[in-house]
């Protein structure tokens, strides 16, 4: 009889631990396992869009590791024969072994040798299955990585007509980059300015707890909060920037790491040495949950991100923070959508203030466009492409108080101006037009 190996050792140890009956994160999970976030609800609902309707190319971005394969999956069980579907998820092809893939998964089977021009008999395949009423389907994962050359096989595969439609319907996957490679010349004639997209966004804080919380009830957790709490969430979050591939990389090591140690509950400890172990970079998680112990730093912080990942982390010591595009501003954001002098951070004893400085865009923080917010622990404030994340547990009042400050702005850019050259908006609370 084989000796098991120490992770199935370690993997019995978590199931026996908190009484499971499989491994909540693995990576290749049933179906029961997924998520039906908002954005994800979205992506599903997008891509049935691209079937149903005359639409012919879609285009969907998302960092990696945010579920496009999986949502895939959860298309694909929905489907009948009706819909012939083509799921490339190999960058790595050469123009002849991405035909051959194509070929491969429509049935159409030829041997390394067989010299039948692959593009010639994709087109008659696929010509024939539209004159019988099917669809076909064609899915292009990592079409940012693809070579030139497979990219220009995409293309003809694009264009392919039948009495002036086209034969085959194209969903582009990939990062944000992909937007660059479509732009090109020659995949603008596939890929049109008024193409249907979407970008799938992280899970949120609140999204990414309710997402541990359902993996661990599927595998038979009977209290998930028990296993991992509230706490840990903040640290998860940021190690993970809500993608759930590596929230469930995290979550699956900080559970060896805890069941290891004799721990019922996975502390932000585990999680960090979780992080560690998997060579991530743990000082923005560091900044969030102060010790390790789920408290936070006592010094107002922002978390700036306009890649995708956190691209600085900016402490609050000045008495005002200016934000713009200018070079002299405190917070530079280098994008055409943001003005020069944009909004300004005033600090207060008591609060941090922030102030539309009557920037063209706004200034958004939690979707609403505010002229004057006394800014609170967690806010988000998207100011053009950056998305600024406010932490400052100190001035987290016990019972959140309603902030009579604030000032929601409904004004539109460009809105008219009163006599008095100020904008004119509608709001509530007060607003103090010293402010």
């Amino acid at each position: 009889m084989t000796e098991p190996s120490q992770a199935e050792v370690l993997e019995q140890r978590v199931l026996a631990t908190w009484g499971l009956r499989e491994p909540p994160f693995a990576d290749m999970a049933t179906d029961a396992f997924f998520f039906p976030s908002e954005q994800h609800v979205r992506a599903l609902d997008f891509m049935r869009c691209i079937l149903c309707s005359r639409t012919m190319v879609g285009v969907m971005t998302g960092d990696a590791g945010v579920g496009k394969t999986l949502l895939v999956r959860t298309l694909l069980a929905e489907l009948d024969d009706r819909i012939l579907v083509a799921h490339v998820q190999r960058a790595d092809l050469e123009p002849r072994d991405f035909l051959n893939d194509i070929l491969e998964q429509f049935g159409l089977l030829l041997g390394q040798d067989d010299r039948t021009d692959r593009r010639l008999l994709l087109s008659r395949y696929l010509t024939h299955q539209v004159g019988t009423g099917r669809i076909c389907f064609v899915i292009i994962e990592n079409a940012q990585r693809m070579k030139p050359a497979v990219l220009e096989e995409l293309r003809l595969i694009g264009l392919l007509e039948n009495e002036g439609s086209r034969v085959v319907k194209l969903l582009l996957m990939g990062d944000p980059t992909l937007h660059r490679v479509i732009s090109s010349p020659k995949l603008q004639e596939v890929v049109r300015t008024d193409t249907p997209r979407m970008h799938i966004n992280g899970l949120s804080e609140d999204q990414l707890a309710a997402y541990v919380a359902h993996r661990l009830r599927v595998s038979g957790a009977t209290d998930a909060d028990r296993v991992l709490s509230a706490n840990v969430m903040p640290a998860l979050k940021r190690l993970s920037r809500g993608a759930p591939a590596l929230v469930n990389r995290l979550c699956a090591k900080a559970l060896g790491i805890a069941a290891q140690n004799g721990e019922v509950i996975v502390t932000v400890t585990a999680i960090l040495q979780a992080a560690k172990e998997l060579g991530l970079d743990t000082s923005v998680a560091a900044a969030t949950v102060g010790k390790g112990d789920g408290s936070n730093t006592d010094d107002a912080t922002l978390l700036v991100s306009v890649n995708g990942g956190v691209d600085s982390v900016i402490k609050l010591k000045s008495a005002t923070m200016l934000i713009g595009r200018g070079d002299q501003v405190d917070v530079q954001i280098n994008s055409a959508f943001v003005s020069h002098y944009h909004a300004v951070l005033v600090r207060e004893p008591t609060q941090d203030l922030l102030i539309d400085l009557g920037s063209t865009n706004g200034v958004l923080v939690n979707t609403q466009r505010i002229s004057r917010r006394a800014l609170k622990h967690r806010d988000l404030i998207q100011i053009g492409p950056a998305r600024i994340s406010y932490l400052n547990p100190s001035q987290q009042p016990a019972t959140p108080a309603p902030d009579t400050s604030e000032t929601i702005s409904f004004a539109r850019p460009g809105a008219l101006k009163s006599a008095d050259n100020e904008r004119t908006l509608f709001a509530f609370g007060r607003f103090d037009d010293a402010g």
